[in-house]
């Protein structure tokens, strides 16, 4: 993890779920996290599943950090409420890159919805769509 990560994001350790930020477009991102045996979120060499679910959170909230930083402005606070067809395919361990996918699909007003999946070494692990509300949002995205 780096400081870099630190300006994007509000969270902070031991909850920090991803690296780092490997590339941006212009409402998406592929972020990489890799975990070790007992880190935050970790049942000896697995990461348990629901943090799946915040890697894809905090991604999207790099996105929103990013976006914020265009402007000079902090990230906005924000909170994860609501997931849905959220499926987990395979099991995610300890000491392989997990990528991050996330796009935000659509805003409405302080509400973001996005698409996400992640992957370690070629599979799938999970994906599903995430609903977001963003403090003093108020923007729509075009979709």
């Amino acid at each position: 993890m780096t400081d870099d990560i630190l300006n994007l994001i509000p969270h902070r350790p031991p909850m920090v779920m991803i690296d780092s930020v490997e590339e941006t477009g212009e409402a998406s991102v592929r972020a990489v996290k890799t975990f070790a045996p007992g880190d935050f979120g970790t049942d000896g060499t697995r990461v348990m599943e629901p943090v799946l679910v915040e890697c894809l959170a905090q991604a999207a909230a790099a996105i929103q950090g990013i976006e914020a930083g265009k402007t000079g402005n902090a990230p906005a606070a924000g909170m994860l409420v609501g997931i849905d067809g959220f499926e987990i395919k395979n099991t995610a361990v300890t000491g392989i890159p997990i990528e991050i996918n996330v796009e935000i699909t659509r805003r409405f007003g302080p509400f973001a919805f996005a698409e996400g999946a992640l992957a370690q070494d070629g599979k799938t692990l999970a994906h599903g769509s995430l609903k977001f509300y963003i403090a003093g949002g108020g923007s729509e995205a075009p979709r």
